[in-house]
């Protein structure tokens, strides 16, 4: 993930304030369409994140929600404003997700309870930056009435039999189903990667250079992190300094 530069945060913007300013102003610069995937909620629905929201929905009278957590506003809103800023935002995608008959809380459900979903619904829209508030109070103000649609929009999900759950249709919308192409697609890949991770622990445990070849790299990867803190603070601090050669020249 490193390697892809994603953002890695410590959930106190007072010190990921900086780190997300380096981390879009390079996304804005260095030439390429990244696509930031955000969860203004911060974490996933476990019972210690719901019991936090709950408590902080009675410290500011809000409405506890059952099917979603309170978004985090103040980092949605600076990472908002900040592309906006560098022109590198036009569109927003909003994504509704429903389990159709159980939801996986963790990988532990799934590895070792068996737990896992017969069919996923998404709802996606695709919204235009040019329609979102421009200050920063109503900007949130408007992610808190948008999840305050999601927590009604999953609460009638979920009141129907779960034969027939589905998201009520999107103004303009269209339904998208998985073609039989797609799903086989999606096998070859699953394959493609156990028989990689077997072949690699094979090579690990029985060839000799690709064990040196492994304790070599995590050497590396724990210099860097040690020095620069991560891959792509490298990668970073090496871009900015091509973009002053540049300006210079």
């Amino acid at each position: 993930m490193a390697c892809n530069s994603f953002i890695f945060l410590d959930r106190s913007f007072g010190t990921d304030r900086s780190r997300l300013d380096s981390m879009l102003d390079y996304y804005a610069k260095c030439g390429f369409n990244y696509q930031i995937l955000l969860y203004p909620e911060g974490t996933d629905k476990c019972p210690l994140a719901t019991e936090r929201s709950r408590k902080f929905a009675e410290e500011n009278e809000l409405v506890h929600y059952e099917y979603v957590l309170h978004p985090r506003t103040t980092g949605f809103v600076h990472m908002i404003q900040n592309m906006r800023k560098a022109k590198y935002i036009d569109h927003i995608y909003d994504v509704t997700i429903g389990f159709g008959d159980c939801i996986v809380q963790s990988e532990v459900d799934f590895a070792v309870h068996g737990v896992c979903p017969k069919d996923v619904h998404y709802q996606v829209r695709k919204l235009n930056i040019a329609d979102l508030p421009k200050g920063d109070k109503e900007l949130g103000e408007w992610l808190v009435e948008l999840w305050k649609e999601k927590e009604e929009k999953l609460r009638r999900f979920y009141m129907l039999d779960r034969k027939n759950r589905m998201f009520e249709n999107t103004p303009n919308g269209r339904e998208y189903e998985m073609s039989n192409s797609v799903f086989a697609g999606q096998l070859l890949i699953n394959f493609f990667w156990v028989i990689t991770t077997i072949m690699w622990a094979y090579g690990f445990f029985m060839i000799p250079y690709m064990c040196t070849f492994a304790i070599i790299s995590c050497f590396l990867f724990f210099c860097i992190q040690r020095h620069w803190g991560g891959v792509e603070w490298l990668a970073i601090q090496k871009f900015n300094a091509q973009q002053r050669v540049k300006k210079t020249s």
